[in-house]
């Protein structure tokens, strides 16, 4: 199953979309003032969050911020990541 997660107050912006680079290459978003939504698949948000060195500490560090798990999302704000996270989160139903 895909979810979305949401990684915000992140402090160290570089180690992390370093990493969202390396492991979600094609499935992630950056919302910009570091946040950034990623879909995976068959992952925890601890085993994501370690993976962009937010968790647990690994071979690369570990620095501030947090993942959120996105079940549901309402407001305006820019298309592409509304489109982004529709097409993401409906990849479940086909």
């Amino acid at each position: 199953m895909v979810r979305v997660y949401a990684a915000i107050g992140i402090s160290d912006l570089d180690l992390v979309k370093t990493k969202i680079e390396k492991y979600y290459r094609h499935n992630y978003y950056d919302a910009g003032k570091n946040i950034f939504f990623i879909a995976t698949e068959g992952e925890t948000s601890r085993e994501l969050a370690t993976k962009i060195c937010l968790g647990d500490k690994n071979e690369s560090g570990v620095t501030s911020g947090i993942v959120l798990a996105l079940t549901n999302y309402w407001g305006r704000y820019n298309k592409g990541l509304r489109e982004w996270i529709n097409v993401k989160q409906n990849a479940n139903s086909g």
